[in-house]
């Protein structure tokens, strides 16, 4: 009787445990919905306002804007930010949290009190953010006060302009963007950032036009090579002072690469016959300081030096030229002395020194000659061809390739270029240089 007992007991214990386990059901999830007031602010309205301050201000009075979530830290390239559009523009809010993107996906519709929150102008360009914290990042007790979500996330609310690199307008920044045909210069051979610090990589169209993508070295894609070819890009397009940026949010918006690469991809030549010895672009390292020659160390090349005469030359970057590129001021002597450069590969081989050049032409009536770039080979001046450029022909700032023959093939090949103070009246830029072979079409100058 008691082991009966003991057994009825056990079936009961069972029978009300799987009763319990049928009978519970999880709580209803309940779509998050905004019952404030309506939004009386756009995005592009907000950057107008607030357009002059340099120190974070505080925002008095009672806008509401109503926006889509374009871009979180699901990856980890974007740090402690999210980027939100409307159909005026875009603007990133900086938020003291980590894994944002649980509450806040791509495609989420907010509405954003913005009376206590604060506009922050960071390398020239506006956020939403909270005065005397960490970076003016907004705690999230306090953005979860501010920001309140409506509807589930859709992706559809999230979709990319195609653009062009050469139609980018400050309108644009901190918006979603679709690039279709570009290729990244390095894919196939780098990875997306190196181990230890964000890093710039570059990405071209067809045309030659180029643009930096920062790549965090916390991304979970950091590791991962550059996709070779061309494809497709989707990214926030952002700008740190003149430099036009992108942020990609995750692996997934590198898409369909692996096409042939369309154009000639800059100053290296398409050619596949052609061989490139040596190729300088003086890198992607931030130069908004403008260091000289001497205190730069972004350079391609780390095994041949680079050093300035004249201490007169500086790396820049303009809205226009938005890569590093060495500025050669008006009226003054400047030099890039390379020494060390191996050409001893290519005997035999007809080889070409090519470099691209623009003149500063901003004023009306102006006009000089390229060949103010002097250009010297292991001592040997070179015949730097005549080309007359001036304002009035639509040249200021026009990027002219020169390709000049006769080089010879050695080890510890010395290259100067010395921008002359007697003819340089309005100042030059040079940017990718390289020795090649010949091909049978090079032309001594043309307009890139």
């Amino acid at each position: 009787m008691k082991i009966a007992h003991y057994l009825f007991g056990f079936a009961l214990a069972i029978a009300v445990l799987f009763s319990c386990e049928r009978d519970f059901q999880a709580p209803p999830l309940t779509e998050p919905a905004y019952t404030g007031d309506e939004a009386n602010m756009t995005i592009a309205k907000l950057k107008t306002l607030y357009a002059n301050i340099t120190d974070p201000v505080l925002i008095d009075v009672d806008y509401i804007l109503r926006a889509i979530v374009i871009g979180n830290d699901i990856s980890g390239n974007i740090y402690k930010q999210i980027y939100i559009q409307d159909e005026t523009g875009g603007i990133n809010m900086g938020v003291d949290q980590n894994s944002i993107f649980t509450e806040f996906r791509v495609g989420q519709e907010i509405y954003v009190r913005l009376k206590g929150l604060y506009m922050v102008m960071y390398g020239e360009q506006l956020q939403i953010g909270y005065g005397q914290t960490n970076a003016n990042r907004i705690p999230w007790e306090i953005f979860n006060f501010y920001v309140h979500k409506n509807k589930w996330p859709q992706a559809k609310n999230s979709v990319p302009k195609t653009i062009k690199l050469s139609q980018l307008d400050q309108s644009m920044v901190n918006t979603l963007v679709k690039l279709e045909n570009v290729y990244f210069v390095d894919g196939g051979k780098l990875p997306f950032s190196e181990s230890d610090a964000t890093t710039n990589r570059i990405l071209k169209d067809g045309d030659g036009n180029s643009i930096i993508v920062r790549n965090s070295n916390y991304a979970n894609f950091a590791a991962d090579i550059l996709p070779e070819g061309g494809g497709t890009l989707i990214a926030i397009l952002s700008k740190y002072r003149a430099d036009w940026q992108l942020l990609i949010r995750s692996i997934e918006d590198c898409q369909q690469f692996g096409q042939p690469i369309p154009g000639s991809g800059g100053s290296t030549p398409a050619d596949p016959g052609v061989t490139t010895y040596y190729s300088e672009t003086f890198g992607t390292a931030d130069v908004s300081a403008r260091p000289l020659i001497a205190d730069y160390t972004g350079f391609d090349n780390k095994n041949v030096t680079y050093s300035d005469a004249s201490g007169a030359v500086s790396l820049r970057t303009t809205s226009t030229f938005n890569t590093p590129h060495l500025w050669f001021p008006a009226n003054r002597d400047g030099y890039l002395t390379i020494e060390g450069i191996d050409t001893s590969a290519g005997a035999d081989e007809t080889l070409v020194l090519n470099y691209e050049l623009a003149a500063n032409l901003f004023d009306a009536g102006s006009e000089m000659n390229l060949n103010a770039m002097a250009v010297t080979v292991d001592g040997t001046a070179m015949d730097v061809p005549s080309q007359m450029v001036s304002n009035a022909n639509g040249d200021n700032n026009k990027v002219y390739a020169i390709s000049l023959r006769g080089i010879p093939a050695k080890n510890n090949l010395k290259i100067e270029f010395h921008g002359k103070a007697s003819d340089n009246k309005f100042g030059l830029r040079l940017d990718n240089i390289s020795i090649t072979t010949a091909s049978d079409d090079v032309i001594v100058i043309r307009p890139k």
